[in-house]
């Protein structure tokens, strides 16, 4: 009440531009306070038993009608009524401490639906550990970062019920097509293995940038859509990727807006004006492009306009395959068998104790967010000719020594050639004291013993050579290219790997996306070492040189943004590795893990249940009374892929992650 008063005292034109970010923050606290409010009256109204307007009675469960009075005082659709209900349910009688932690204004609405969505199918005992370790920093993550941190947990939580679960979803994985209103289409591939998912994404970005490199001056939008109906439809069938830049080059979709200054789409680069030929024509179309930092004006750290990837450095390929005696007496046997799937994804970080197959620990494709132990071991095996990073940590998961290995777990004469389809990167993840427990350990490693031994060998040549004083978490401490522009590989590695995603407060794009940065100008005299080097996306990056905004790194680990109206936000390095909940999993013994029971029910919609080819809203915990819903007629779940999906339900409350993956 009282800053609700203070706020309506204020007059936000009047005070100075310091003093407007403040008045933000608390109008947006109060904002969170009125919300949490609302949505408690809006459950009481529901609760309220039928015919007690002159008493104070109310259920202990709501019903299907429960949310028709607020629908009908407040002039909803049917829809939105039970949707905002179900969220009031939620945050104030399945997780209380979400309702609380919104009132106090700590919490925003849409973290707090993103709680609900996620913990959607944990027992209620479960769900409060997930939120009892999550909520007092939920304000701190941006919403992606909140749903990555809270799948990592639900994850590990119950890791056998998620991969389940996962299986059973993929048995649903469907292609529909649907005309729009405007006369255009709609072509979705749903419930997809997200592995395959991952690198086809990326497999259209890496040839549609290929495309702009070579020359198209479309919006890298269009040409990702040429790419993509061209796979569709036949026209790049057997074609190599420089045969499909070439043939995207000459037959360009090109329609009448292009020639005008309509920037839907864009992709930040200049106004396309129609195609243009490409600067070289001798140039390679599929060659990498050079880095950022290469091409920029010497002297000058400023960032050019066209959205560069700044993840095609040395560091990123992999390296020449060099086949490697196996180790005496090692067991020949291949713990990550190759799996011949196509192309990987572009990067995957998992502990190397998961892939031992010590814990279920879940891993991490960045863009795309967290996965279980199970695909991330499958996903692994078919990457043994990418780039494999190692980052060896302390106990609470702080990198203490990084760099790369040649070692495979198999045999040389079952290692694969590089082939550009398995280039991807992995991230091995371990701490030093876990490191030495198993190599010095009774346990057989196998094909592992080789590299799990490099890796202690060289972390302890490398601790040895450092003092504490001067120590560095790779070994570029005594760089001597340091008064060179680029990075060398093995510090723009570095730099990934430390950084992890871009240094802007809340900003995921990964770090192979992102450009490296001088905090102090390299052409004011600023050096090329780890200490003045961070990551940046191309749009912050931007924002550096062009809207005012500063970089500095006052200590080791931190990465300090002012902004032009003299506000600070800093940013600590996030940790490498992540503590998880012990397993915790579910007795549930007349349902299989994975699959809901088939009596459950929404807890109060009187909607069918969705068909898993529409469903966006989950259902409530299964252990919780709901009565049944009523049905609706609608049409029958077919296999006809041309079949028009049913209407996607208007979920606005669990629908606002604007900074999800992939692009």
């Amino acid at each position: 009440m009282e800053l609700a008063e203070a706020l309506a005292n204020i007059d936000e034109r009047r005070v100075s531009g310091f003093d407007t970010v403040e008045v933000l923050k608390a109008a947006y606290r109060q904002l969170c306070h009125d919300r949490a409010r609302f949505l408690a009256v809006l459950l009481e109204v529901g609760l309220r038993e039928h015919f007690s307007g002159d008493s104070v009675r109310r259920l202990e469960v709501p019903d299907e009608f429960s949310p028709d009075e607020a629908r009908a005082a407040l002039v909803w659709s049917r829809r939105r009524a039970d949707s905002t209900f179900e969220l009031a349910w939620g945050v104030h009688r399945r997780l209380p401490q979400l309702g609380e932690a919104m009132s106090r204004g700590d919490l925003d609405e849409p973290r707090a639906a993103a709680f609900i969505r996620w913990t959607a199918g944990l027992t209620p005992q479960q769900a409060e550990m997930v939120c009892a370790q999550l909520v007092p920093g939920a304000g701190r993550l941006t919403v992606g970062a909140l749903i990555e941190q809270i799948q990592r947990l639900v994850l590990a939580i119950d890791p056998e019920w998620a991969q389940k679960r996962y299986t059973e979803a993929i048995r649903r994985r469907r292609v529909v097509g649907s005309r729009n209103e405007d006369g255009t289409a709609t072509v979705s591939g749903l419930d997809l293995p997200l592995d395959r998912a991952a690198a086809g994404c990326e497999r259209i970005d890496d040839l549609a940038r290929a495309c702009k490199r070579a020359g198209d001056r479309r919006p890298i939008d269009h040409i990702r859509t040429d790419l993509f109906l061209g796979s569709l439809d036949g026209s790049l069938e057997a074609l190599t990727d420089k045969e499909i830049v070439a043939h995207v080059l000459k037959h360009p979709f090109v329609d009448q807006s292009d020639d005008r200054s309509d920037d839907a789409g864009a992709d930040h680069a200049s106004r396309p004006t129609g195609r243009k030929p490409a600067r070289s024509p001798h140039r390679d179309p599929a060659s990498p492009r050079p880095d950022a930092a290469q091409r920029a004006r010497p002297g000058n750290d400023r960032p050019r306009n066209d959205r560069p990837r700044s993840d095609q450095a040395e560091s990123e390929r992999p390296d020449p395959v060099q086949p490697e005696h196996a180790e005496p007496g090692s067991v020949q046997h291949k713990p990550v068998p190759g799996n011949g799937a196509g192309r990987a994804v572009r990067e995957i970080r998992v502990e190397l104790t998961t892939l031992l197959g010590l814990d279920e620990h879940p891993a991490e494709v960045p863009g795309w967010g967290i996965i279980h132990a199970g695909l991330a071991r499958e996903m692994v095996s078919g990457m043994l000719a990418g780039e494999w990073r190692f980052a060896v940590c302390t106990d609470d998961g702080r990198l203490l020594y990084s760099g790369i290995t040649r070692h495979r777990p198999c045999v040389p004469s079952e290692r694969p050639s590089r082939d550009i389809r398995h280039s991807g990167i992995v991230e091995l993840q371990i701490t030093r004291s876990r490191l030495n427990d198993i190599v010095e350990g009774n346990g057989s490693l196998g094909l592992w013993t080789s590299l799990l031994t490099d890796l202690v060998h060289r972390t302890r040549r490398h601790l040895q050579a450092t003092d504490d004083t001067t120590r560095s978490s790779s070994d570029v401490s005594a760089d001597p290219t340091s008064a060179r522009r680029r990075a060398s590989a093995v510090l723009r590695r570095y730099v990934q790997m430390r950084g992890r995603c871009c240094s802007w407060p809340g900003c995921r794009m990964p770090a192979t996306r992102t450009d490296q940065d001088h905090a102090a100008d390299w052409a004011g005299g600023g050096l090329t070492t780890e200490d003045n080097l961070h990551l940046a996306c191309r749009h912050d990056h931007r924002a550096k040189h062009d809207g005012g905004w500063r970089v500095t790194m006052p200590d080791p680990g931190v990465i300090l943004w002012s902004s032009p109206l003299g506000h600070s936000y800093p940013t600590r390095l996030p940790p490498i590795m992540f503590g998880t909940l012990d397993p915790r999993p579910r007795d549930w013994p007349d349902s299989p893990p994975g699959r809901i029971p088939d009596d459950a029910h929404p807890l109060v919609t009187g909607l069918k249940p969705h068909s898993p080819r529409t469903s966006t809203r989950q259902p409530c915990n299964p252990q919780q009374p709901s009565p049944p819903s009523r049905s609706e007629e609608g049409p029958d779940d077919g296999d006809t892929q041309a079949h028009a999906p049913d209407p996607q339900p208007i979920t606005p409350l669990l629908g606002q992650e604007t900074d999800a993956p992939p692009f």
